[in-house]
């Protein structure tokens, strides 16, 4: 005859289960009840992305708006320097412009005689009919008379600082009168001044009329 078999059940075995259901439970209505402030949180944690978002745009403008406003400034500068470096270049040209001197001379006479005019500038140079203008040196023969009573001019915008020497000379005697009285005038940055008379009394005298003396400063003196 068959034994039955034991249908007794370990206590123990139950227990562990109750426990673990249990804990389950207890888990799940942790986390219910949980729940609604992890939301919360992920929300705040959302709000707050956005106002540090908002708060770094800001700054960004703000360091945008503050280096437009240093370019700004630089550029501002940088014209000021120029102007003010073309302000010194004017003044040192206008320096410059006062420190030089134009030069217009002219004799005059009244007898039909031909007389000429003759300049030697600092470098000597001369002037006269024959070379009214010199390569690579200033100033010019401008007028030039043949036939009497006449004049003749020379002159030269900047006069270069030194000594011009200058000379009447009879070139052609056209006129019984004699002598053949000889004036003139130079004008310069500062005025004019009357030549002394020369007079000249026949073919090919020459006389030194006087000598004019330009200083570094523009300067026009006669001796």
């Amino acid at each position: 005859m068959l034994k039955r078999r034991s249908r007794e059940i370990s206590i123990f075995n139950l227990s562990m289960l109750d426990v673990f259901a249990s804990a389950m439970a207890a888990f799940l209505i942790i986390m219910i009840i949980l729940l609604p402030y992890y939301e919360r949180d992920a929300i705040a944690d959302q709000s707050r992305i956005a106002e540090l978002q908002q708060a770094l745009d800001a700054t960004q403008a703000e360091l945008a708006s503050a280096e437009a406003a240093r370019e700004a400034a630089e550029a501002e500068t940088q014209s000021a320097r120029a102007e003010a470096e073309r302000q010194r270049q004017q003044a040192e040209s206008l320096v410059s412009r006062l420190a030089r001197t134009f030069l217009v001379l002219y004799i005059r006479w009244n007898t039909l005689d031909d007389i000429d005019l003759h300049v030697i500038d600092p470098s000597g140079a001369e002037f006269y009919f024959e070379h009214k203008t010199r390569p690579g040196r200033p100033g010019e023969l401008s007028e030039d008379t043949i036939n009497g009573p006449g004049n003749e001019v020379w002159e030269v915008r900047d006069a270069p600082p030194g000594r011009y020497q200058i000379f009447a000379q009879l070139y052609k005697d056209k006129d019984a009168r004699k002598p053949a009285v000889v004036q003139g005038r130079v004008f310069h940055r500062d005025g004019s001044n009357a030549f002394p008379t020369v007079r000249l009394n026949r073919t090919s005298e020459s006389a030194l009329i006087t000598t004019i003396q330009v200083d570094a400063d523009g300067n026009v003196s006669l001796r």
